[in-house]
């Protein structure tokens, strides 16, 4: 039997309690899992806007039971890229004793295991892995690059980078109509997983990589795109996960992707027609519970709010 890997998680947050309480739901979906992988997985929340450290860990006594550390992102890097930078400062953090680093947005929950993808992933190569974003970046007003809805994009971004356009292309996973353009590997952030390799490699190049992306495009998507001209780049494997490591409380998400609840791994509770992420503070989540919900998605969400409920009362 191979052994254990050792797993780490990394979520940019800013200061508030809504980012707080999201933080610590993430925790409680990762340790109530069975596993030593599950149960002694570092869970490193960066910490953007000038933070406090101190400040942060008095307001989170409660990471102090578990595998948390907290980190704040650099004045210089949040004045030059303002949230961007704090998401970015995760990929600046070595990856220490880590087999597998796995990148994830606030509203972001595991609801079962990773197994699969634990056992497969390989952690002795330059490798990264992801979800196909829903639909193509927006540019800011005024950019001068080719519309991300046609063809002309991305092999306009990948001259740009003196990076040679791929063999395989894939469709963006909203795309329920196939009228988008096919696309290089663009993930969604909202889970991604690294070797330390790659970890590495992005972290001495996100800087300028964003930089470039910004001034080409001013894209608030810079931190997505940047992961996709970096991983292309430097030739790394790039592998497209199933849309049940990356769910989204979507409807469409899952009918185009044949997804079902049962089958969703990591749940990315980012729509809020029936939900609402702030819902997730002591002090507004009976409101959540009490709801009735159509969207399946919502409703596993919901039950898995009960559990985290009874747990910290």
């Amino acid at each position: 039997m191979a052994p254990c890997p050792k797993i780490e998680f990394r979520i940019p947050i800013s200061p508030t309690e809504k980012f707080y309480s999201l933080v610590r739901f993430f925790n409680f979906g990762l340790r109530r899992l069975e596993g030593a992988a599950y149960q002694d997985a570092r869970l490193l929340v960066v910490v953007g806007d000038y933070c406090d450290l101190d400040a942060v860990r008095r307001a989170n006594q409660w990471s102090e039971n578990f595998n948390v550390a907290w980190e704040a992102t650099p004045t210089s890097v949040f004045d030059e890229f303002h949230w961007g930078g704090t998401a970015n400062w995760r990929l600046h953090v070595p990856a220490g004793d880590s087999d597998v680093i796995f990148l994830c947005d606030a509203d972001t929950v595991l609801v079962r295991n990773i197994d699969p993808l634990l056992r497969d992933f390989p952690t002795d190569e330059r490798a990264v892995g992801g979800h196909m974003a829903h639909l193509p970046p927006p540019l800011a007003d005024g950019s001068t690059a080719p519309s991300t809805d046609g063809p002309e994009f991305w092999p306009w971004l990948f001259r740009a980078f003196d990076i040679p356009w791929p063999a395989i292309t894939h469709r963006y996973s909203m795309d329920k109509d196939f009228s988008l353009p096919v696309a290089p590997a663009y993930f969604n952030l909202g889970f991604i997983a690294l070797s330390p390799g790659a970890l590495a490699e992005f972290g001495s190049e996100v800087d300028e990589v964003t930089r470039r992306i910004l001034q080409a495009t001013g894209s608030h998507m810079r931190c997505q795109i940047a992961l996709t001209v970096m991983a292309y780049r430097a030739r790394m494997r790039i592998d497209v996960l199933p849309a049940a490591y990356n769910a989204a409380n979507d409807l469409t998400h899952m009918a185009v992707n044949e997804l079902k609840a049962e089958q969703i791994r990591v749940l990315h509770f980012l729509r809020e027609d029936e939900v609402n992420r702030g819902e997730l503070q002591p002090s507004l989540i009976d409101g959540l519970l009490t709801r009735s919900l159509n969207n399946p998605a919502n409703v596993l969400l919901q039950n898995l709010a009960r559990e985290y409920r009874a747990s910290i009362t």
